[in-house]
């Protein structure tokens, strides 16, 4: 029966070992291709790019995939082994499964359906390692500190290697400080930053749920910084609802926080800030965010609640509809409809 408990832990380690390897694909394609969606996207409560894509997928500066890289490679030594380090190392990685779990289910409101995978197979590998009889060993192995030295110092020595030379390919452009650039209104009162005089204006239309969005935005802004005297950039809302006083919701709320920051001169930190922390986010803490944007706290509340921003928001939602644009991120370049892929390839195009 010990015999095999361990085979099973070698194959529950590898298969780990694999699937982690994955989702450290899914995670860069996630940030370095925003138009792609990966095959385990399968809808708003199972998507593994919405996983990816949320703060929470990073812990101390690497990303949680690569954690499980390197996890699931030192268990699978151990268990071929059959070292007594297999039952506190799948401990580890159950209790660390069941965190990342809770922030799925309580952080982020989607799940990934490979990550699922990745801690049935972490409570697998404690189960076998408890029946393969290692952890009757644990008094004498973990008296041998040289040895759990060497088997938590190495893995430990790896992160701080990939936290080092790991691009932070996941880190967002922001303008918390404010942009330094152009900006105003259209006439129809959307806000619009960049050129004043510009070679292309590009309708961005984003959903501040959407972690997609995000991270199209923030790729976004640094073509726009980069191209400050060429391309004007335009917020269009498209929060995927209606926008009524008698069904507000949470995306409408969203959209009207914005609207009302734009009021106090501070559209695009309150975009800056809406995006950084909605996706994921079941409620707005209006307080915090005019705290951190630098607001007038009653004026915002009271501004959101008004019946002129309901409308504001409304004709915006309306007008995505009529467009027919019902996915976010789209873009709109002279009248016509793009995918962020499709939006780059223009941009390349006529700059």
């Amino acid at each position: 029966m010990q015999e095999k408990s361990g085979r099973l832990s070698v194959l529950l380690a590898a298969a780990g070992l694999l699937i982690s390897i994955l989702l450290t694909f899914l995670h860069v394609q996630a940030y370095l291709d925003p138009g792609s969606a990966s095959f385990c996207a399968v809808n708003a409560e199972f998507d593994c790019d919405a996983v990816a894509l949320s703060p929470y997928s990073v812990f101390l500066g690497i990303p949680l995939a690569a954690w499980g890289v390197v996890g699931f490679a030192v268990i699978y030594l151990a268990a071929g082994k059959r070292s007594p380090s297999l039952f506190p190392l799948a401990l580890l990685a159950t209790l660390a499964s069941v965190a990342m779990l809770a922030v799925e289910l309580w952080l982020i409101g989607s799940v990934c359906l490979f990550c699922e995978v990745v801690h049935l197979i972490c409570l697998g590998l404690l189960y076998s390692s408890w029946r393969d009889g290692q952890v009757k060993r644990l008094p004498e192995y973990l008296a041998d500190r040289k040895q759990v030295a060497l088997d938590f110092g190495v893995p430990a020595l790896i992160l701080v290697l990939i936290h080092v030379f790991t691009p932070r390919y996941w880190v967002l452009a922001s303008w918390k400080s404010g942009p330094q650039l152009p900006r105003g209104t259209l006439e129809d009162g959307r806000p619009w930053i960049g050129a004043e005089n510009p070679v292309v204006t590009v309708f961005e239309y984003v959903d501040y749920t959407c972690p997609h969005c995000a991270l199209a935005a923030s790729r976004m802004r640094i073509r726009v910084a980069d191209n400050a005297d060429k391309i004007r950039l335009v917020r269009h809302q498209q929060p995927r609802m209606r926008c009524l006083p008698a069904i507000p919701g949470p995306r409408c709320l969203y959209v009207r926080a914005a609207i009302c920051a734009g009021e106090q001169g501070k559209f695009w930190q309150m975009d800056d800030w809406l995006f950084s922390h909605i996706p994921g986010v079941l409620k707005l803490d209006l307080d915090e965010a005019a705290r951190e944007v630098g607001l007038d706290a009653e004026a915002l509340k009271a501004c959101i609640d008004a019946d002129e921003t309901f409308k504001r928001a409304e004709v915006d939602a309306k007008a995505a509809r009529l467009k027919k644009i019902r996915e976010t991120p789209m873009y709109e370049i002279d009248g016509e409809k793009l995918t962020p892929a499709e939006m780059v390839d223009e941009l390349s195009r006529r700059l």
